[in-house]
C-alpha cells in the first residue's frame, strides 16, 4: 500500500477546484529539472493515480493523494509542490479585471519593492492556516526585469487569509477551500490585472469575499495599502474601446460585403419595386430595400474570407437615448460561433451601433500564433473585464493557459 503525507494532502485538497489531472501533468513539465526527471515524475504520478483511484472516485482527491505520496517518498520536495500550485493557479485564473497603470517605474533594487515585503520564494503551503491582520497573504511572485533594471512585470499569487466553505449540490456536501487571486503589475502594457475565478456556492461568507464586486474592491484596497503604492485608474472608456475592436475586425469585412452587394444593385431594386407595387401595406420604419439588402449581406457574409486575426461571435450594445434609464438593448450571440456579420440582426442594427460607438460586451474568437482563443470582453465594475474561455469540443476542448493569456493581451492592449 502506498502511503502519503497527510499534512500535505490536507493542504493540497483545499485547492480542489484547481487540482486537475491534466494541469498537474503540464506543471510537472515546467519544473526546473531535466526532461528525464520530468518524465519519471509524470510516470510516478500516473501510477499513484491508478492506485488511489481504486478507493476514491474524486479526481481532485486522488490526485492530491498522489502528490502527497510523492512528497512522502521524496520524489517531490515541498518547494516543488509550491511551484506546481503556483503554475496550476496561474493556468486557471483567466477572469481578469484590468486597470490602467500610471507611467511610474518600479526599480528592481529600489526601496519601494523592499517595503512591499514580498516573500523570498513561493510559500503557498506554509501560509495555509497562517494568521494575518489583512485579508490576503502573498504566497509567491514572478518578477521579470527589464534591460534598464526596472520591473517589467510583477505577478503575485495571493490567498485569502481565511478559508471558506462551499456547497456541492451534486453531492449534497460542503468543502473547505482556499481561494487564490493573481495580481499583476504589468508595466509592459501599462496594465494592472486582477485575476480571479468565478465565485459560486460560498457558505456564510462576507460580501467582500463571496461577491465579485466585493472581492475586486477588497483586492484593490489591499494593494492600495502597500507602502507607496503604484497609481492606477479604471478604464472608464472600455465601451468605446470595444467598439474600436469591433470596427478593427469587421470594417474590412463590411466593405467586402458592400462591394459584392453593389453587383446586385439593379436586380435587387427591380425586385423591391415589384414587391412594393403588389403589397402596399407595410412597415415604413425599414424600407423593403433595406430588408432585402440585409438578407443578401448576411448570405454574402457566410461566403467571404474572414479577418485573419479572428471573428466577433457575440456583441451587446444599447441605443442612444436621452434618458439613460430607458434604453433598448441589442444582443447578438451565435452559439455555433459564427461571425455576427452572418446574422440579420447585425445589419439591421448597424446604424445604431455606428451612431452610439459604444459596446457593452464582445465575444471574440482570435487566431494568434497558430492558437485559437475564445475571449469575452465586457465593461464591468466601471472598468475592463477580460475572460478567456475553454475552447469548444470541436476545437479539442483546449483550456486557456498563461501563454494564451499573454498572446491575447498583446493583441488587445494596443487598443487600451
Amino acid at each position: 500500500m502506498i502511503k502519503f503525507d497527510e499534512s500535505v494532502y490536507e493542504k493540497l485538497i483545499l485547492f480542489r477546484s484547481f487540482i486537475k489531472i491534466r494541469k498537474i501533468q503540464d506543471s510537472l513539465t515546467q519544473l526546473r529539472i531535466n526532461k528525464e526527471e520530468q518524465s519519471i515524475l509524470k510516470e510516478t504520478f500516473k501510477t499513484y493515480n491508478q492506485v488511489f483511484r481504486e478507493n476514491n472516485t474524486n479526481p481532485a482527491e486522488y490526485a492530491s493523494m498522489s502528490l502527497a505520496a510523492m512528497v512522502k517518498n521524496e520524489s517531490l520536495t515541498l518547494e516543488q509542490i509550491d511551484e506546481i500550485l503556483f503554475i496550476i493557479v496561474e493556468d486557471s485564473l483567466f477572469n481578469a479585471y484590468v486597470y490602467k497603470l500610471s507611467n511610474e517605474q518600479l526599480k528592481i533594487n529600489g526601496q519601494r519593492l523592499v517595503n512591499w515585503k514580498l516573500p523570498n520564494n513561493n510559500k503557498i503551503l506554509d501560509n495555509i492556516g497562517g494568521k494575518s491582520s489583512k485579508d490576503f497573504i502573498i504566497c509567491g511572485y514572478r518578477l521579470i526585469e527589464s534591460s534598464q533594471g526596472s520591473v517589467e512585470s510583477l505577478r503575485m499569487t495571493m490567498i485569502d487569509s481565511r478559508q471558506h466553505q462551499i456547497y456541492d449540490k451534486d453531492k449534497d456536501t460542503t468543502y473547505d477551500i482556499v481561494y487564490p487571486t493573481i495580481v499583476e503589475f504589468d508595466f509592459r502594457r501599462q496594465l494592472l490585472h486582477i485575476r480571479t475565478q468565478e465565485i459560486d456556492n460560498f457558505i456564510n461568507a462576507d460580501e467582500r469575499f463571496s461577491t465579485m464586486s466585493g472581492r475586486i474592491k477588497n483586492t484593490l484596497d489591499f494593494i492600495d495599502s502597500f507602502q507607496k503604492p503604484i497609481s492606477y485608474k479604471k478604464i472608464s472608456n472600455f465601451k468605446e474601446i470595444l467598439f474600436d475592436i469591433e470596427e478593427n475586425l469587421l470594417i474590412e469585412v463590411r466593405e467586402k460585403i458592400d462591394k459584392e452587394l453593389d453587383s446586385f444593385k439593379e436586380p435587387v431594386k427591380t425586385f423591391c419595386d415589384a414587391i412594393e407595387k403588389r403589397y402596399t401595406n407595410r412597415d415604413d420604419t425599414i424600407s423593403t430595400l433595406d430588408y432585402v439588402k440585409t438578407s443578401i449581406q448576411t448570405i454574402i457574409a457566410m461566403n467571404i474570407d474572414r479577418n485573419p486575426l479572428g471573428d466577433i461571435v457575440g456583441i451587446r450594445f444599447r441605443n442612444n437615448v436621452e434618458d439613460k434609464n430607458q434604453y433598448s438593448e441589442i444582443t447578438i450571440l451565435d452559439k455555433r460561433n459564427h461571425c455576427i456579420s452572418s446574422d440579420n440582426l447585425y445589419w439591421l442594427n448597424l446604424a445604431v451601433l455606428l451612431d452610439v460607438k459604444s459596446v457593452e460586451f464582445l465575444k471574440l474568437i482570435l487566431f494568434i500564433e497558430n492558437q485559437t482563443s475564445i475571449v469575452n470582453l465586457e465593461f464591468s465594475f466601471e472598468t475592463g473585464n477580460i475572460k478567456l474561455l475553454k475552447n469548444t469540443a470541436g476545437e479539442d476542448g483546449a483550456m486557456p493557459n498563461q501563454i494564451k493569456y499573454d498572446s491575447v493581451l498583446n493583441e488587445l492592449s494596443q487598443f487600451f
